[in-house]
This record gives structure tokens, sequence and C-alpha cells, in this order.
């Protein structure tokens, strides 16, 4: 073929889009490609939204935790007073004759109920500031607590409320590594104890690799052991029952 013939061919054939054309599509297809769809632009937005709730919950939290803490601070000033109150009337109820006290007789029993129950309400107050502390991180405010009776009264008492130091709730994660958390449920039914369950129990810390590991190796091992008890069941399956005969001696006969 002459050199004419190949230009004649050459220009009949259509005409090769240049490589600075194609790179350039390239781009444009590649920036396509990496758009995230709209699932998954919906799925970042979504977690972005859901730590910005959580991040609220326990900012609200946190407020009405202080919140809570000033009241309590106010509410055991004043159950101190009352409680010397009750001390009194436990006093004067145990003397003889009520010399010098000027409001209705009363008994040492309802007195020492009554001296108890504040005493009950002063310790309530105290767990309930310790466990919001504790949830929210804050400082733990100075609270008054009276001292038990039998060092206030040196009368001999029927038996007396003692302070004992409130046990916290505690639950595990259920795994092998008995990780441990508060459940602060040695508050429930007070206002600490709504504001904590508003706000959700504190998350459980990431596993570190060896904690990872160790659930991983638990649950290859429990793995292994279903296999065995399968593979036992299986072959106890082709144990006859009667051996070959009409011996009439089967399986766990003798």
């Amino acid at each position: 073929m002459t050199s004419k013939e190949v230009a004649e061919a050459e220009g009949d054939a259509p005409e090769r889009p240049g490589y600075d054309a194609l790179a350039q599509r390239a781009t444009q297809l590649r920036a396509v490609v990496d758009q995230p769809s709209a699932k998954e632009a919906a799925a970042q937005e979504l977690a972005r939204i859901e730590q910005q709730l959580a991040t609220r919950r326990e900012d609200d939290g946190r407020a009405a935790a202080q919140a809570r803490l000033t009241g309590i601070r106010r509410g055991v000033g004043s159950l101190l007073n009352e409680y010397g109150r009750d001390r009194e009337r436990l006093r004067r109820a145990l003397r003889d004759g009520w010399e010098g006290w000027t409001g209705p007789p009363v008994s040492a029993r309802d007195a020492i109920e009554g001296l108890n129950a504040r005493a009950d309400q002063i310790r309530g107050l105290h767990v309930e500031a310790a466990a919001l502390c504790d949830r929210f991180a804050l400082a733990l405010p100075t609270l008054g607590l009276p001292r038990e009776p039998e060092a206030e009264i040196d009368l001999a008492l029927p038996a007396c409320w003692r302070h004992e130091p409130a046990r916290p709730a505690i639950e595990t994660d259920g795994t092998v590594l008995k990780r441990e958390r508060r459940t602060y449920q040695e508050v429930d039914g007070s206002d600490a104890y709504r504001i904590i369950v508003a706000a959700g129990l504190q998350p459980w810390p990431a596993l570190t690799p060896a904690q990872q590991a160790a659930l991983d190796e638990h649950a290859e091992d429990k793995r292994q052991e279903q296999e065995a008890m399968q593979e036992f069941a299986r072959e106890a399956a082709r144990i006859p029952r009667e051996l070959p005969g009409g011996g009439g001696v089967g399986l766990g006969r003798s």
C-alpha cells in the first residue's frame, strides 16, 4: 500500500480522542465515583446527629444533676434542723415527768421512729448526691450528717439507726471479662435516678486488644466444644441398640 493509500485509509477512519481529553473525562468520572451514595451520606449525617443528641442529653443531665445537688444541699440543711428537734423530743420522751416540755406528750417509741425516719431522709439525700456526682463526674458537695444517737444522747436507748455506707448497684457485661459498671439502682425512685435514666448509663469502654483476644479465644473454645458434642451425638446414633445375633445386649443394658 502506497503512502497515499495509507493517508486516504486513515482519513476515512473515525478520529480518536486525544490523551488529554481522556484524562479529563477520567477525572470527571472519578469525582462522581468518589461522591458518597445517598445511603452513605444519610448514614454519616445520622451519626453526627446521634452524637449531637448524646451530647445534648449529657449536658442536660449534668445541668439537672447540678440543680438537684443544690436542692440536696438545702434539703440536708433543713432536715438537720428538724433532726435536732427530733433528738430533743426523744431526750424529753425518755425523761421522767416531762419537766419543761411544752409540747404534747409522746412515747419513746414514737420519738425513736421519728428520729430514725429523719435520719433515713438525710442518708437518702447523701446517696442521691453520691450517685449524681459519680455519673456526671461532679465534685461531691459537703453535706452534714448527724452523729449516731448513742453518741449524742447519754441514755440507754432501744435500737436506733446506724450509719452504713450504701452499696453501689453494679452490673457486668455478660462476657467472660466480667467488666463492671454502676447502674445506680440504689437510688431508684429518686430524682437523681430519673436524671441518670434520662441521660443513660456510661457506655462500656472500648475493648483493648488483649480483651478482644480473650473474647475471641473463648468463642473459639465454645465452638470447638459444640462441634465435639455434635460429633459425639452422631457417633452415639450409629451404635445399634442390640448386638447382632439376638443376644439381647443393647446400649445401656447389662
